[in-house]
């Protein structure tokens, strides 16, 4: 069991992944990206690797896929497959 003074492994590791992930992501695409433009998956990770954050996994793309997946406010566009995205609010 850490101590108070023992940092836990989730604050060593700055990597992002979770809820942390769909929040950051959110931010660095309502900073990028206007409502209702359309961007590739792709394109908005390398937003969140050009403003210094890192994401975790074994494969960080795709945790970084399966996790905007999830995010309130942003949409799939263009089918399943067109790896499209858009922020539905500002």
């Amino acid at each position: 069991m850490p101590s108070a003074t023992t940092p836990t492994l989730d604050v060593l590791d700055e990597r992002l992944r979770g809820a942390r992930l769909r929040e950051i992501a959110l931010q660095v695409l309502e900073s990028r990206a206007q409502p209702g433009q359309s961007v590739h998956y792709r394109e908005w990770y390398g937003w969140l690797r050009e403003e210094g954050f890192a994401i975790g996994g074994r494969d960080p793309l795709a945790t970084f896929l399966a996790q905007i997946t999830r995010v309130d406010g942003v949409q799939r566009v263009g089918g399943a497959r067109s790896g499209r995205y858009t922020l539905v609010r500002s």
